[in-house]
């Protein structure tokens, strides 16, 4: 679950439904993750991996869930049952962030069609032909935890979000491909966020990922894209036994800069609406959007993917030509 809709403890903003995603997100040392980021040890590292495992195999079971004529809420039912089976304990379930009064999340995954962002609620909604659905799981295991995420393409899709997906996906693998210790965080996520401009896609700013251990969202706050009061007092240097959920998101707009004000020449964030659930992230335009994720751990020789099937290697990095060639809507 990618932070945004809460403060303090999580790397997002809550807005109401009546309210705009204008306003920057908090970043790290200022009012969101900011704070001591946990070094784990192999041990601790080991028990990630296998709530890791948990959460990829679940993943799995959503993703064959998810065809046309499936209702959201039976894609939620596939991933809550395999978490369960397992021993698990699907972590989104009664989270509420850091205000009381904030709706608690009523299911095991966030489900988000189209235009929903992110933190979509799983509902009666039908799956249907050219949808694009992203599926975001999170799980504990003996007290750890680890969060993925992915988008489908159900379906006939249009080239345009397949193109953004698969820059979305080549964000994610560049960014854990350059994840080795010693580099600063905001120096890797420069290079992600000139790969979605090169592309032509917009990234969801307002939303960022996060440390993970014993608790969903933990220090630091981790952006795919920079900004001036991240670089001066949230920026890091990559340790070993860092863990860190990396998810880039994308919507299907052409990227827009501020020109005035302190994020004067930074990306801004799509404009989105908090729906009537509570948590669904809507993109005000109606433009399709995707999200992709991972928990890493930091290793003395790079990055290793937590929550992939298998354990199995990155994919290598390209720059497919038809990342350039889609018309922004």
């Amino acid at each position: 679950m990618s932070a945004g809709l809460t403060t303090a403890s999580s790397p997002r903003t809550m807005r109401p439904q009546s309210q705009r995603s204008s306003a920057r997100s908090p970043r790290a040392g200022h009012s969101g993750l900011g704070g001591h980021i946990e070094l784990r040890c192999d041990s601790e590292i080991d028990s990630i991996r296998a709530a890791g495992a948990l959460v990829a195999s679940a993943l799995e079971a959503a993703k064959k869930a998810c065809v046309i004529g499936a209702t959201t809420a039976d894609i939620d039912r596939a991933a809550h049952t395999a978490i369960t089976l397992a021993g698990g304990e699907p972590i989104f379930i009664g989270y509420r962030g850091v205000k009381s009064n904030h709706p608690a999340f009523p299911a095991a995954t966030c489900i988000s069609v189209n235009d929903e962002l992110v933190h979509g609620v799983p509902s009666g909604r039908v799956i249907c032909n050219g949808d694009l659905v992203s599926i975001d799981v999170g799980a504990r295991l003996n007290g750890w935890c680890a969060d993925s995420a992915t988008t489908i393409c159900v379906g006939d899709v249009s080239h345009d979000s397949s193109a953004m997906l698969a820059c979305a996906e080549l964000m994610l693998s560049s960014a854990i491909r350059a994840a080795v210790p010693g580099r600063r965080w905001s120096s890797i996520a420069s290079e992600v966020e000139a790969i979605a401009q090169n592309a032509g896609f917009s990234i969801a700013t307002d939303f960022v990922g996060h440390g993970i251990g014993r608790t969903l969202h933990e220090a630091p706050q981790v952006p795919c894209s920079v900004s001036r009061s991240f670089s001066a007092s949230g920026d890091f240097t990559l340790r070993p036994g860092m863990v860190l959920a990396i998810e880039p998101m994308l919507v299907l707009e052409a990227p827009i800069r501020h020109t005035s004000g302190s994020a004067s020449g930074e990306m801004k964030s799509p404009a989105c609406t908090i729906a009537r659930d509570g948590w669904t992230v809507m993109v005000d335009s109606g433009a399709p959007s995707c999200h992709v994720e991972h928990t890493v751990a930091i290793t003395r020789d790079g990055a290793e993917v937590l929550t992939r099937v298998g354990f199995d290697h990155i994919p290598p990095i390209t720059s497919p030509t038809h990342l350039t060639s889609h018309t922004v809507r």
